[in-house]
């Protein structure tokens, strides 16, 4: 069973106990069109909706468009709601060494600032997605050399 966008946003909105006028109210949006989305009336919302709802929610856009990564075994699929709890769990794990934390603000700084560097709305956006794929490519990399040193040790 897949977990549809409404539900997410309703789920989540009810756990943090807001109603729906109050979370109108605070993202800008209809409550008839938010009631519209959580009862997937209406399923296909323009990015500055979807960027207002996962800010106000404070959840990623892949777990609030169900973009899971797909397991092989259907049972052990992890709900959407429940890898939020994990995910932020971890990230305060991570946060906790004070080097990562300031690493982690000086890039989100950077990233910012580049908003007043770069005006037009629809190239911050692409600067921002850029940006994105070359830390998913960064990422690729050092887990391959991360599974070679630990392939070399094994091996010692």
């Amino acid at each position: 069973m897949q977990i549809k966008m409404g539900e997410i946003i309703k789920a989540r909105r009810e756990e943090l106990n807001v109603s729906l006028v109050d979370f109108a109210r605070e993202t800008g949006i209809s409550p008839g069109y938010l009631s519209q989305l959580e009862n997937s009336k209406k399923d296909n919302p323009n990015l500055e909706v979807v960027l207002k709802i996962t800010q106000a929610l404070d959840i990623d856009m892949d777990t609030l468009l169900g973009l899971e990564q797909e397991s092989e075994i259907p049972s052990l699929r992890i709900p959407s709601l429940l890898r939020l709890v994990v995910a932020k769990d971890r990230n305060m794990k991570v946060l906790e060494d004070k080097e990562i934390q300031k690493k982690i603000c000086n890039i989100l700084d950077r990233a910012l600032d580049s908003k007043y560097l770069i005006e037009d709305k629809n190239l911050y956006s692409l600067f921002l997605e850029d940006v994105y794929v070359q830390m998913e490519t960064a990422l690729k990399r050092y887990m391959a050399m991360d599974i070679l040193i630990q392939n070399e040790k094994c091996n010692r």
